[in-house]
């Protein structure tokens, strides 16, 4: 099981299961499906984010904030990937 850990820049942390498995859509990597998730939620590429995670089968998408700090977590609580904005 997977744990996104957002720290926001105001130092408040959430925790949200993402279960079995996860997709990265990240901007710079891959800037068609990125836009392509823009587009399917119905936001405008701002520039306060770098790409958006995807989980529940592809059902679920969360934003990822170039202000936050991101850990992908293991179920017991190890830090797996560090997926901040460089």
């Amino acid at each position: 099981m997977f744990i996104l850990r957002r720290i926001t820049s105001e130092n408040l942390q959430r925790n949200t299961i993402l279960g079995e498995s996860y997709l990265i859509i990240d901007k710079e990597s891959n800037n068609e499906e990125y836009q392509k998730s823009l587009k399917s939620m119905k936001w405008t590429d701002d520039n306060d984010y770098y790409g958006f995670i995807s989980y529940a089968q592809g059902s679920e998408l969360l934003p990822l904030y170039k202000k936050s700090t991101y850990f992908i977590m293991v179920g017991n609580g190890q830090t797996f990937a560090n997926i901040t904005f460089k």
